[in-house]
């Protein structure tokens, strides 16, 4: 039997964490992503000098999308390339989120998170 969703963020203090890209293809999205890591998960190391957390690479995978809205914010800055986090929930098969990049909705099938 698989891990819950929720124990496969543990460790990770998503709310730091950062969005570096969103990625459509078909019925998947990938949000790749620079997660922060607690001191407690295996991979952590501390932040290097003038950073404020571990960051870690990762992706959220989401596949057999059933419903889907993004919507961009405005007034990005042209070349931001790192998204700090405002909200972010997990329910069952439902996600929701809030960053600089905007926000997404949507119900998937499968919901995966894999740290490189």
């Amino acid at each position: 039997m698989g891990k819950s969703i929720a124990s496969r963020f543990e460790n990770i203090d998503v709310i730091r964490s950062v969005l570096r890209a969103v990625i459509i293809n078909d019925d998947e999205l990938t949000l790749e992503m620079d997660f922060c890591l607690e001191e407690a998960h295996p991979d952590y190391e501390a932040p290097g000098e003038g950073e404020e957390c571990c960051f870690h690479p990762g992706l959220l995978k989401f596949a057999g999308i059933s419903k889907l809205s993004l919507e961009r914010a405005e007034g990005t800055a042209p070349g931001t390339r790192r998204f700090a986090i405002q909200s972010f929930n997990i329910e069952g098969t439902k996600f929701d989120m809030a960053c600089e990049w905007g926000t997404i909705h949507l119900q998937a099938r499968s919901i995966r998170v894999l740290t490189e």
